[in-house]
């Protein structure tokens, strides 16, 4: 399997800090997937890239049968303990996007809120997420538009951090117009459609110490730089989220596409 090391290393990345402080963020877009989507008693749904698990636990209240799988262990393992806590029963497993250990065609439902885009195979997530899913069956993935705020928030943090493998797939091409469809099209009906999901917080300053603590690619590379070199990174995005303040706190606005496609037979 290609990129199985750069795999690992997003595994333990994304894992290195409480992202459920940064998962309640996404709540807006969670609720868009959901309701995209016929979730009901009977029926089987997969939550792809589940991270902490807040997308799977909105799906459960629709009645359906839910797994979770993510490529991070430490997720997966807040995702349990958050499901303990809420007394909600979701299914949580360590699983790769670019290949699902799941059974062909055994979900009538699979969902994937800005998780599997980060995979560096794009191909084979698209075939996973097709293989997995009925005939007749949904789909409903998220990924953020590119040249808006997330792209140019992420293009920072780019800016600091190693560069990854020259033929890895980078998860801006999927906010790409078409890019989604060109992978997904000839196995789904697709409708591709654009919301927001803006970010608030009180200050830029504030906003910093919510990504710094609880986003675990910003805590790995701040780990990773020198003091002089991460202090420069901190004020650069500082003063990005500077821009998107007003007089009653910062709202930065995050669009995204959200792909809904049903499954050829």
């Amino acid at each position: 399997m290609p990129f199985e090391e750069l795999k690992q290393r997003h595994a333990a990345m994304w894992g290195s800090a409480p992202f459920e402080r940064i998962a309640g963020t996404l709540a807006e877009m969670h609720q868009a997937i959901v309701d995209s989507v016929d979730g009901s008693p009977g029926k089987r749904w997969l939550d792809v890239g589940c991270g902490t698990g807040e997308l799977a636990f909105m799906a459960a209240a629709t009645g359906a049968e839910i797994v979770g799988a993510d490529l991070s262990p430490a997720l997966v393992e807040t995702a349990r303990r958050q499901a303990a806590e809420r007394n909600v029963d979701v299914t949580f497993e360590v699983g790769d996007a670019e290949a699902l250990p799941y059974d062909d065609t055994s979900f009538d439902i699979v969902t994937s809120s800005v998780g599997a885009i980060f995979a560096p195979d794009h191909r084979a997530v698209a075939s996973q997420l097709a293989r997995v899913c009925r005939p007749g069956g949904q789909l409903a993935l998220t990924a953020w538009t590119t040249g808006g705020e997330v792209d140019e928030f992420f293009r920072i943090i780019g800016s600091y951090a190693p560069p990854p493998p020259p033929d890895a797939g980078v998860a801006a091409s999927w906010g790409e117009p078409g890019y989604a469809e060109s992978l997904l099209g000839d196995d789904f009906a697709l409708t591709v459609t654009t919301a927001n999901t803006p970010w608030g917080s009180e200050s830029a300053e504030e906003l910093w110490t919510e990504i710094s603590e609880g986003f675990g690619p910003i805590k790995t590379l701040l780990g990773a730089l020198e003091p002089e070199r991460a202090e420069s990174f901190r004020e650069e995005l500082t003063a990005f989220f500077r821009q998107e303040e007003t007089e009653s706190g910062l709202a930065m606005d995050r669009p995204y596409l959200l792909v809904h496609g049903v499954r050829k037979a």
